[in-house]
């Protein structure tokens, strides 16, 4: 499945130290051989980026250089799209048929891109700071995907980290691809096998699930 240029650049929006933090993992992920060697290296991204974001003393020091700048990461309060979100079905990992499901939805398995890439703190009076890390993590999926400059999206390992992407070009490639074939089978077989994986698929609807259960208190 080939996967379109994103119309705006995370990464560029990205201020200078931010840029670096995101190099150094971008040459990391670009090391690994193979999409399922570089599954475990973005798992572990993940997980540092998370550790970092809440002040966590036991952070891994490759990326104490970016910590500040993940803990303190504002963004436009315009760049957080509050119409489309997840629909807030609780994840069930005896349920195979949740991810199926979510990626059946509207065209869409997550809710948490928006029109605009999500930038890093540029000193705007009218930005607001993050306080929850799902927020903020499809930003730096995103600017490192791009960064990759992938022209195409062919194994279930790669399919799962589009799909957390901020770029709408790239939720749209991974799930065409999920449309096709066995894809679906064999993303739900990855994401049964990845306990790593399946927690921020659980992060991720639990902040966004919890949105819309608000939303509909207000109505």
């Amino acid at each position: 499945m080939l996967i379109p240029k994103p119309a705006q650049s995370a990464y560029e929006n990205a201020d200078t130290d931010i840029r670096e933090m995101l190099d150094r993992m971008i040459a990391e992920l670009q090391a690994a051989p193979s999409w399922e060697q570089r599954s475990t290296q973005f798992l572990e991204i993940i997980d540092a980026l998370e550790l970092a974001f809440e002040g966590d003393e036991d952070a891994d020091d490759e990326y104490d250089d970016g910590a500040d700048g993940l803990d303190t990461a504002a963004l436009d309060e315009d760049d957080l799209d509050d119409d489309d979100e997840f629909d807030g079905d609780e994840f069930d990992d005896e349920d195979d048929e949740y991810v199926e499901e979510q990626a059946a939805a509207d065209g869409k398995v997550n809710g948490w891109h928006g029109d605009d890439v999500v930038p890093a703190d540029d000193g705007d009076d009218d930005a607001v700071v993050v306080e929850e890390f799902a927020d903020v993590l499809p930003f730096y999926v995103g600017a490192v995907l791009e960064r990759l400059g992938e022209t195409k999206i062919e194994r279930p390992e790669q399919a799962a980290f589009y799909l957390l992407s901020c770029h709408p070009e790239h939720t749209e490639a991974a799930q065409s691809w999920l449309e096709k074939g066995a894809n679906m089978k064999r993303f739900q077989k990855f994401v049964d096998e990845t306990p790593d994986y399946e927690a921020i698929l659980e992060m991720m609807d639990d902040r966004y699930g919890e949105e819309d259960d608000d939303e509909d208190e207000d109505e």
